[in-house]
């Protein structure tokens, strides 16, 4: 019989990769959604805005407030009930969907509402004189006109998402950071610690990467 080495849960860290992935491509495009929507509605309510709705506006905000607040370990504890009511579920990738989207959308939503605050106010005003719909408004002029700053939004919220699956994969969500600490902590496998760590450092890059190349491509266009 072999004996048992570092090598041999290579596959195992092959399955976490692909849980950690899962986990970035369902969460990621359900945090960017929820939080373009909350974001441009925080801006358009916003008081001394396009459409102020001030009691709106505030009781938005302190609920985009409160989730930020919260660290994302006690959130993932906090949301048990909801995660197993929803998906059967506390445990693997499937069950880090629910906490990875409640989690990060606040501080995505901040984000959003932070670039929309920096467009030039005179471009706007003009598509209002115009007489645009709220639609238009929206689809033509507020996300475009936003759309470099959105881009490096995404980009910070994605990162952000990534850090979340390791701190979710410590209380049972599987993925990189569930091995790192399996195998590479518990068992004392610094190879194992070495080679996780190693590639959640690679997907912050290639993500990062990929963000600066769009805003810059992006900027060039214009």
């Amino acid at each position: 019989m072999d004996p048992i080495t570092w090598q041999t849960y290579l596959p195992d860290f092959w399955a976490a990769l692909a849980q950690t992935l899962y986990m970035i491509a369902i969460a990621g495009p359900c945090i960017i959604v929820a939080g373009l929507t909350i974001g441009t509605t925080l801006y358009l309510i916003a008081p001394q805005s396009i459409s102020p709705r001030p009691a709106l506006y505030y009781l938005l905000t302190t609920a985009v407030n409160v989730g930020r607040s919260i660290p994302f370990l006690i959130l993932i504890v906090l949301l048990i009930p909801i995660t197993r009511a929803t998906v059967g579920t506390t445990l693997g990738p499937i069950a880090a969907i629910i906490p990875l989207v409640l989690g990060f959308t606040p501080f995505f939503s901040r984000l959003v509402e932070s670039v929309l605050r920096e467009l030039d106010q005179g471009r706007i005003e003009a598509a209002r004189a115009m007489g645009v719909t709220r639609f238009q408004l929206i689809f033509r002029v507020l996300l475009p006109e936003s759309f470099s700053g959105l881009l490096n939004a995404i980009t910070i919220i994605l990162v952000g998402t990534v850090e979340g699956t390791a701190v979710a994969g410590a209380v049972g969500a599987g993925g990189v950071g569930d091995f790192a600490i399996e195998f590479g902590y518990q068992r004392f496998y610094g190879e194992l610690m070495f080679i996780s760590v190693f590639a959640m450092v690679i997907i912050v890059q290639l993500i990062q990467i990929s963000g600066d190349v769009w805003i810059r491509a992006r900027r060039h266009k214009r």
